[in-house]
Formats: C-alpha cells, structure tokens, sequence
C-alpha cells in the first residue's frame, strides 16, 4: 500500500491541523513528517477504528457541517491495513505532513491581548469564575471577524465565556478589577455586569471562532472585552493569564452577526442506593447559592420558563435524567454556527429546528457526549430562522458517570464543575 497516495492525504487533510507546529494536539503526539506517522501506526489504528480520533461528536443525524472531522469507513479499513502491512513509506522520512487547511488556530492575528491581571487559585479549591478584562483599545467603531481564546493554565481552565461590554461600563469596571489583590474579580452567572453582551464561547476542544466573509462582531469605540473563565482546581498549576487573539473584519460592507444563547434546566435527583443530606434538592440548592451566589443558580428560573422535567414519566429513569425546552427563536437570521454545552456527566445532546413540525430540522445532534470535545458547529447549507419558528434543547445526564468520590449529591443547573448544565448558542447573520 502506498503512503504517498492512501495515507498522506488522510494525515494531511484531517489530523495534522492539530498534530503538527504548534497545534493543540502535538502535547500527545506529534505528525510532523512521514516517520513521526509511521512509528505512531499502532496507535493511530486503535483510536481512528475506535472514533475515538479524529473527534467529531455530532452525528449524521445533524445537519452537514463545515470541516467535518470525522473518517470515512473506507478511510479507517485503510489505515488499519496499512498498520497490519508494517506501516511502510513510499517517501522521504522527513517528508513534511503539511496540514491542508492549516494548523488549528489564528494565524498571526490582528490583535493578542493578553488577560489584565493574572489568578493564582489553591490546589483543591473546586470553583472559581474569574472575569478578566481584554482591552483592544478601540478609537472607533470595527468589526471583529476571528476569534480566540487560549488558556495558559489548560490543566485547570474549564471553560470561558466572553462578553463586549460597553466604554460606559469601564469605570464600574476598573472599581472591581484587582479588588481582591489578583487579576480580575469573581463573576458568577452569564453576565460580568451592566450592558455586557455574551459574544463567545470556549471549551476543550473549540475551534477559534472565524465569521463568514463579509460578517463580523460590531464594536463601538471604547468598547472592551471582558472573557469569565472558570477555574477548577484539582491539580496544581501556577498563575494564569490567559490570551485572548482577535482578527477584524476588512472592507466597506460588513453585517453585524448575533448571538443569543438557549436554556434548558438540569434535574438529576439522587439514584437508588444514594443517601445523604445534599439528596434534598433545597440543601443542594442552598449549598450551590452559598458558593456561586443566587445569579450562579439558574435552577429554578429555567424550571419556572420551561417546567420541571421530571415531572415527565421518563424524566429520570435507572439514573438517567433528560431535560427538554422549547423556545421562540430569538436571533432570527441565517445561521453561521450552533455550539452545545453540558458538563462532566452529561450523556447526550440535541437541539431541532421546529419540532414536531413538518419543518422540523435537526440542528445539532451529539449522542455520545464528551466535555473534552466541544466544538463549534458551522451549518454546510444555508438555514434561516425566522421569529415565529423555534427551537428544542434536550439534554440527558447519567449518574453512572459521576465520580464515585463525590458526596451522594441532587445535581442541578448552577456554576460548578460538579453541577450542571443545558444550553446552545447559535449565531446567526441578518438575511
């Protein structure tokens, strides 16, 4: 078999974007040349046969996405053959493996600002969400058309969060900011403060966030960047001061894109076999209020605009809990992503244009849900929500994957690494 004309393609168009230079998988294993890949073979053949790489949770249930990840049958039963057959080269082994569509990631960006202050958290500290300022120091008005959010800390960054806030905020601002001796200030919730708009999202595994052409992020001069990230300590790390890069957007007619992000609640009462205080959903609830404050509890608003799940026959079942909400679209347009977020025992995700209609559409589906791989989601053909249609969020979590160490616990929406969530941002562009 040759590698020239059976492999090659397959490292270079789908695994080297993250495997190679400074991409965010060569930590584990680099394919900088043909013999990086050849003695990397075995391996290769057990997570590609797996699915476990290249990682693509939606499945084909979706809508077809943009640079789609995922291997063709074909292209495994090659790779497997190709290990079976010793892994041979037809080239050089220091042939570059030069990735396709580039190294994940911006290149040479516009803009790299760098967090204004750092966050030194305590090993075992489980929660912290820390807003931090990111000044682009804008004199007038733009559009930003790239974004990117890269943690310095990895091992301790859980998610971020990002927000435009207005120049008329920054002194309310700046009064908070290093209050406390360390960079930023504490921020639980989806909002930093007064007429700050939610613009972004980040996770493990999140690709940057580029808009189409002729689209972009409307910024007024003075306007500023505020990125919550929340930090879970279970490791030791230094301080972290994360980066945040930005592209702007060129040329006389841009659209302004929006964002609105969809909620759903999160109810995951106590298995059988499970005692303890935290059982009672009003201890666990109080106890996640002491920690995050009420506005990093959502629970019982999303109860209240969406009903409680459990009050479903099949609203928890053997461990299982599932949430379903359905809501009017409120960013109509046409579709440029769609993003879904759950945390650490989430088992699967969805979300419907229109259900139970002869419209309905399925935007996103993820039957396998995985917190280290969620990533942003770009729509292959044109969809347009209007504001009469709407939109499903189901999400199920299962108890079974839980860590066994963690104190007997109701689990519900708040801010915690150990607490959950339910929702979609989806991104849309004037029509």
């Amino acid at each position: 078999m040759s590698f020239a004309s059976s492999i090659q393609p397959i490292i270079t168009e789908t695994c080297a974007s993250c495997h190679t230079g400074d991409g965010p998988g060569t930590q584990h294993v680099r394919f900088d040349t043909a013999d990086d890949v050849s003695r990397a073979a075995f391996a290769i053949a057990i997570v590609t046969e797996t699915r476990f790489m290249p990682p693509w949770p939606a499945s084909d249930e979706s809508v077809p996405f943009d640079h789609d990840w995922s291997l063709t049958d074909e292209e495994i039963a090659t790779i497997l053959r190709w290990d079976d057959d010793g892994a041979p080269l037809d080239v050089d082994p220091n042939t570059e493996m030069i990735p396709v569509n580039g190294v994940v990631g911006l290149n040479d960006p516009d803009l790299v600002m760098r967090a204004d202050g750092s966050y030194d958290g305590e090993f075992g500290q489980p929660d912290e969400y820390r807003c931090f300022v990111y000044d682009p120091k804008l004199t007038e008005s733009t559009f930003v058309s790239d974004m990117e959010f890269i943690p310095q800390q990895t091992q301790v960054v859980h998610h971020a969060v990002g927000f435009v806030v207005p120049g008329s905020e920054r002194a309310a601002v700046e009064e908070r900011n290093g209050a406390d001796g360390q960079g930023g200030w504490t921020c639980f919730g989806f909002s930093p403060g007064n007429g700050a708009d939610l613009i972004f999202t980040w996770a493990p595994g999140t690709d940057p966030t580029a808009f189409p052409d002729g689209t972009g992020l409307e910024m007024e001069a003075g306007d500023f960047f505020v990125l919550q990230t929340h930090y879970h300590y279970d490791v030791e790390a230094d301080a972290d001061q994360s980066t945040f890069a930005v592209n702007f957007a060129t040329g006389a007619d841009v659209d302004p894109i929006d964002l609105f992000t969809y909620l759903a609640p999160a109810e995951i009462p106590c298995g059988e076999g499970e005692e303890g205080p935290l059982c009672d959903r009003d201890a666990a609830r109080q106890k996640a209020i002491d920690a995050y404050g009420r506005e990093g509890v959502l629970a019982d608003a999303l109860i209240g605009s969406c009903g409680n799940p459990l009050d479903a026959p099949d609203g928890f079942v053997d461990g299982v809990a599932k949430s379903t909400c359905t809501l009017p679209v409120a960013n109509p347009g046409e579709i440029v992503s769609v993003f879904g977020h759950e945390h650490e025992i989430g088992a699967s995700f969805k979300m419907t244009l229109n259900p139970d209609t002869p419209e309905e559409l399925v935007l996103l589906d993820i039957p396998v849900w995985d917190f280290d791989w969620q990533l942003i989601y770009e729509p292959t053909d044109s969809i347009v929500i209007d504001s009469g249609d709407t939109i499903r969020i189901e999400c199920t979590w299962d108890r079974a994957l839980r860590d066994p160490l963690l104190e007997p616990a109701y689990v519900l929406w708040a801010d915690g690494t150990n607490d959950e969530m339910c929702f979609s941002s989806v991104v849309t562009r004037p029509v």
